[in-house]
């Protein structure tokens, strides 16, 4: 028996596009960040500086080249529609939402709010009816 698939099956929906480019924007900003950071963590070591909560400061730093590394993997292989790539994106975007809430109420930084949206929403529409048609073929 052959079935035959239709040309609407083929789409990505628009709004997993949508996310998925905002996958990437995210992935971009993260390196930046990150190598921006440790940049800077390590001009300011050479200089005999001081670095307060050094610890944190790697750790927030590896966190968001590691959040990086993933959504990159996982905008590359979203084309595929492995079902992991949306498991995945859900659970970086989670701790994109948790960081993003740390910063805005321990280091009063109004625009991890912006993170934080960006973050719902991705994971919304990965949540949602058409993330879940498209990554369960």
């Amino acid at each position: 028996m052959v079935t035959q698939v239709s040309e609407r099956s083929k789409r990505m929906p628009g709004g997993v596009k949508a996310a998925l480019v905002g996958v990437w924007i995210q992935a971009v900003f993260n390196l930046f960040g990150a190598f921006f950071l440790m940049m800077l963590v390590n001009d300011r070591l050479d200089h005999n500086q001081e670095v307060e909560q050094l610890g944190l400061v790697r750790f927030s730093t590896y966190s968001a080249l590691c959040a990086a590394i993933a959504l990159v993997v996982s905008g590359i292989f979203a084309w595929k529609r492995f079902g992991w790539v949306r498991i995945t994106v859900v659970a970086v975007e989670a701790v994109i939402v948790l960081f993003s809430l740390i910063n805005f109420f321990v280091g009063g930084m109004p625009t991890a709010v912006v993170g934080m949206i960006v973050a719902i929403l991705i994971a919304k529409t990965m949540l949602g009816a058409p993330g879940r048609e498209w990554f369960n073929r």
